[in-house]
Parts: structure tokens; C-alpha cells; sequence
């Protein structure tokens, strides 16, 4: 608290920040996926459950990006899944598309990687651990 009227000197982001944005992040598209849903309401309920679960497991591998030890990996079978959600939602479930759906997790994936690849601080926890 001691340095609440100071300017950083770095760009680089504090753990704090860090996990401030991911917190943010994930608040934000949460809503906005819950919003997107919305157009699923009148699906019948096997369907509706279908869309729920392979929307969460998306979002399981959205949220791997940033968690991962393997980074690249994670982005790379997001994006795959991503890209794909509308033939496995119509050909695998036989579901209507929500059309909004692929653009929200796709863009929940891009922040959530320039997150994890922006420039921060290490850890003391890391710092620690690489030098024992």
C-alpha cells in the first residue's frame, strides 16, 4: 500500500494484476456466455444439457490456457475445439446453432492468451523454487 501514488516504472504485470485480469476476465465472459445461452432456452432439454456440456468443457480448456504448464498445447486445442463447435453441436447433437456462441469463447481465448503472454513479474514462489 505504500506505493498507491506512485507511477510503475514497469509494464511488466504483477502477480496481483495478473490474476486481477484473469478474475476479470473470467467474470465478464461468464456473463456474456450466459447471456449467449439464452438463445439455447427453448432447446429441448437433452440438447439444451449437450450445448451446456461441451460449452464447459471449452471453457475448462479456455481456462488452461492460462493454468497450463503447456501453453502453446492449451491454445492450440482450444482453438481446434473452438473451431469446431458448430460441427460437433450439429453433426454429434443433432443442436441448433447459438450463433454467438463460437465468437464468445473464441474471443474469451484470444484475451485469456494475451493475458498468460503478456509481459509480467515473476513470482517470488517461481523465483524460489528455480533457484533451489
Amino acid at each position: 500500500m505504500a506505493n498507491w501514488y506512485k507511477i510503475p516504472t514497469s509494464s511488466r504485470m504483477k502477480e496481483g494484476d495478473y490474476r486481477a485480469g484473469l478474475n476479470a476476465l473470467n467474470i465478464v465472459f461468464g456473463a456474456v456466455l450466459g447471456f449467449v445461452l439464452v438463445g439455447g432456452e427453448n432447446l429441448p432439454i437433452f440438447d439444451f444439457v449437450a450445448l451446456l456440456a461441451i460449452s464447459a468443457l471449452i471453457v475448462m480448456m479456455i481456462q488452461s490456457i492460462a493454468l497450463s504448464d503447456f501453453t502453446l498445447f492449451s491454445v492450440v486445442v482450444t482453438g481446434v475445439a473452438i473451431y469446431f463447435l458448430p460441427q460437433m453441436a450439429e453433426e454429434w447433437f443433432s443442436l441448433t446453432k447459438v450463433p454467438k456462441l463460437q465468437p464468445t469463447l473464441a474471443t474469451w481465448a484470444v484475451m485469456a492468451t494475451i493475458i498468460e503472454l503478456s509481459p509480467r513479474e515473476k513470482s517470488d514462489d517461481k523465483t524460489k523454487a528455480a533457484t533451489e
